[in-house]
């Protein structure tokens, strides 16, 4: 494919910007000139020729010598000319190193850098029919590659959003005293099956409200925020219970965990090294300076994890710290070392039977590697402590649709969604009776998009394009008449 000369000084015409550049406003080119002059010698030639036709050499030249003299002369006159112009240029010389950095100086004599990469753009579409199905893939997968290069240095987590909590509106606890409002949330923080989520962080909220400055309840907060798979709030909340009280190692891992799920892999890594070289039986460990490198992902998680093993190997045998446990783990899914994060959750757990959020998050890992029945298994004991967890009941689902079994994923759905359901049903409840305007009270919200979509498509699955539909009118009784949930 090849491009007109006509094209590119139409484009470049467009394009000058600046009094110096090349238009047709400062007069006729050097080119342009030579050819007037040309066509004048050839015509006076011509004219000749014909007078004076005895005298034209007979060796087969088309000019005679004296012409074509006289034409070259001319057209060295009328370049020597333009050197004086506007396309003068300077000899270089000197050094080779000095002659580059001449020329790599920016004049605004030539052509405008944009009328280049307008030229590049259009080279680009005329050379693009021309390019084979391996070029193009050739061409998609570099563009992938410096993608991923850049998205590594760029994703960090510095959007402004990530300090704002955002709290409730109609939050019926805002009416307990304080006294009451302390044992309530003391009661939920004892047993988590007494209250709802939604109950639990609207009583949090409130806390923190009347008392902005208890990290405890920030940390709390951020806690719940995650248990309810919002990550931005999480993260604003044990933001401020960090800035609270610096020392807080449950907040600092707590936060590792939620940027690793929203992809800051940098500042997971950061908050784990701040969790180490905070840790009183630990902070030894952590060197004066950092090793260089630093800026890297990879040298990054080297660097942390090699602290977190040396913590592990403080405590050989059976007296492991969980927390170390859970560090590595968190650590080794960022690495999507998945069997060695199998194997710290599972010694963590040794020590911590109860904890059910530990339970799904072995039970995430062991779906990652393809053991979903091992990964239900996990969601069951999460969802045996802890009843009303909606995320395990969810991720339980989607075990069940890996494993072909798409009633059973359905059922679960419906059961998370239900669950949802009940509970905006009783804070509408409780909003109306703390407030006398009802239209006030109604819960903002609703239910989960993501597990209507995994609805829908266990619906599709069985066979059910009607009950499909429903999914899209976020309509839960048109499920009861072929699932009990």
């Amino acid at each position: 494919a090849t491009i007109s000369g006509d094209q590119i000084v139409t484009e470049q015409k467009g394009k000058q910007a600046e009094p110096q550049a090349l238009s047709a406003a400062s007069g006729p080119t050097w080119a342009t000139e030579f050819e007037k002059r040309a066509d004048e010698l050839v015509n006076r030639e011509a004219a000749a020729a014909t007078a004076v036709s005895e005298q034209t050499p007979q060796d087969g030249k088309i000019f005679s010598e004296e012409f074509a003299r006289g034409l070259e002369r001319n057209w060295a006159e009328e370049f020597e000319q333009t050197l004086s112009g506007p396309l003068k240029e300077s000899t270089v010389s000197g050094h080779p190193q000095e002659m580059d950095a001449t020329l790599d100086q920016p004049s605004s004599q030539f052509i405008h850098s944009e009328a280049q990469q307008d030229w590049v753009e259009q080279f680009k579409d005329k050379i693009q029919p021309m390019l084979s199905e391996q070029d193009r893939e050739w061409l998609d997968t570099q563009k992938e590659w410096e993608k991923l290069s850049s998205a590594e240095a760029a994703h960090r987590a510095v959007d402004p959003e990530l300090n704002i909590y955002r709290f409730q509106a109609d939050n019926y606890y805002a009416q307990m005293p304080p006294d009451a409002l302390r044992e309530a949330v003391q009661h939920m923080r004892q047993s988590p099956e007494s209250a709802s989520l939604g109950d639990t962080i609207l009583a949090l909220e409130s806390a923190v409200m009347q008392s902005p400055q208890d990290a405890q309840a920030w940390l709390q907060l951020g806690l719940k925020q995650q248990e309810n798979e919002q990550e931005q709030a999480a993260i604003a909340a044990l933001r401020k219970a960090i800035s609270l009280d610096a020392s807080s190692l449950d907040a600092h891992l707590a936060l590792a965990v939620s940027y690793t799920n929203e992809g800051y892999q940098m500042d997971a890594y950061d908050e784990l090294h701040e969790w180490v070289s905070r840790h009183d039986r630990y902070k030894a460990l952590v060197p004066e300076s950092a090793p260089e490198g630093m800026g890297s992902s990879d040298t990054r998680k080297a660097y942390v994890q090699d602290l977190y093993i040396k913590a592990a190997r403080m405590t050989p045998g059976q007296d492991w710290d969980p927390d170390v446990q859970v560090a590595l783990g968190v650590l080794f899914n960022i690495s999507a070392e998945y069997d060695k994060a199998v194997d710290c959750f599972k010694a963590a757990l040794s020590k911590r039977p109860d904890d059910y959020i530990l339970w799904n998050r072995l039970g995430a890992t062991e779906a990652h590697i393809g053991n979903n029945k091992d990964a239900t298994a996990a969601y069951f004991r999460a969802l045996e402590l802890h009843p009303s967890f909606i995320r395990a009941r969810y991720n339980l689902s989607l075990a069940s649709t890996n494993m072909g079994q798409h009633r059973e994923a359905a059922e679960n759905c419906l059961i998370a969604l239900s669950l949802q359901q009940r509970e905006l049903q009783n804070m509408g409840e409780k909003g109306m009776a703390a407030h006398a305007d009802a239209s006030r009270a109604a819960p903002a919200g609703g239910m989960s998009s993501t597990i209507w979509n995994a609805l829908q498509l266990s619906m599709y699955m069985l066979g059910e394009p009607k009950l499909a539909e429903s999914c899209e009118r976020q309509d839960l009784d048109a499920f009861r008449s072929k699932f009990d949930f």
